[in-house]
C-alpha cells in the first residue's frame, strides 16, 4: 500500500514537494501557560532548499 495518498506540501508556498526537502527551522514562540517565550525547533517540509531558508530567515525577524 502507498503511505499517504496526499502529496506532502511545502510549507511556504502550500504546492506539493516532491521529494520533499525536510528542514528543522528554529523560532520563538509563546507558552501561555507560563506566559513566557520559548525556542521551539520544527522539521519542516519544503519544495526546495530555497524555500527552507526563506522561511528560517522570516522567523528570525
Amino acid at each position: 500500500m502507498n503511505e499517504s495518498a496526499t502529496p506532502t506540501k511545502c510549507t511556504r508556498c502550500g504546492k506539493p514537494a516532491d521529494p520533499p526537502v525536510y528542514k528543522t527551522i528554529i523560532d520563538q514562540a509563546y507558552d501561555p501557560v507560563r506566559k513566557k517565550k520559548y525556542v521551539r525547533q520544527q522539521s519542516l517540509p519544503f519544495c526546495s532548499e530555497e524555500h527552507a531558508n526563506h522561511h528560517q530567515w522570516s522567523c528570525e525577524g
